[in-house]
């Protein structure tokens, strides 16, 4: 059996992006996950393994995205 994996998106996100704090939560979550599951060797749930990989990915490049959003000037419109 394995715990669910908080989904990537949710409905509010559309309309505001996450914090920075969020997104640092979430990617802990996703490594305290990922690495509970590779650590247990009798594990033979592979979708759960795989979901939980997927998840540290995504919430990796998300606080990556916000991260380089901050430290990058806003572009000038192209005219």
């Amino acid at each position: 059996m394995h715990e669910s994996i908080t989904p990537a998106l949710s409905p509010g996100d559309a309309t505001e992006p996450p914090s920075k704090q969020a997104l640092c939560k979430r990617l802990v979550m996703a490594k305290t996950q990922l690495d509970r599951l590779e650590r247990d060797g009798a594990s033979k749930d592979l979708t759960a393994l795989s979901a939980a990989r997927i998840e540290f990915a995504l919430a990796s490049r998300a606080l990556a995205d916000e991260l380089m959003a901050q430290e990058l000037p806003d572009e000038p419109a192209p005219i």
